[in-house]
């Protein structure tokens, strides 16, 4: 199995470029609730968008049938397992409920894009 590290580096970059613009006003007007919160949301979002990533790698020479089965049935698992890891975070840990839900749908939604992308290019690959 050849990796496609395009993915990775482009989530990374894009971190990096939301962080380099997004750091100094969040540390300067930002509590610390909301910085954790933010943070977290980002974490989440990271995690999964790689884990979307990894299983579309690991079943690209997969029957068609797997292939779907490990991509769509990830994205359940995955969603399922943000929201839990939201719920605890807000319950249990008692984030700032803006800046953890506002971050993660803004990270989401652009991890999201890429994941498409490269799921689409991915696809167009197969044989």
């Amino acid at each position: 199995m050849k990796v496609d590290w395009s993915f990775p580096k482009r989530v990374l970059l894009t971190l990096a470029v939301i962080t380099l613009f997004g750091a100094y006003p969040l540390i300067t007007y930002g509590t610390p609730e909301v910085i954790a919160g933010v943070a977290a949301g980002c974490i989440i979002s990271i995690l999964n968008v790689l884990l979307g990533y990894f299983s579309i790698e690991y079943a690209y020479d997969k029957p068609n049938n797997t292939f779907m089965k490990a991509v769509l049935g990830g994205m359940g698992i995955r969603l399922v397992a943000s929201l839990t890891a939201v719920l605890v975070l807000i319950e249990v840990f008692d984030f700032h409920i803006l800046s953890l839900v506002s971050s993660l749908l803004i990270f989401y939604f652009i991890f999201m894009l890429y994941e498409i992308m490269f799921y689409n290019k991915k696809l167009s690959l197969r044989k």
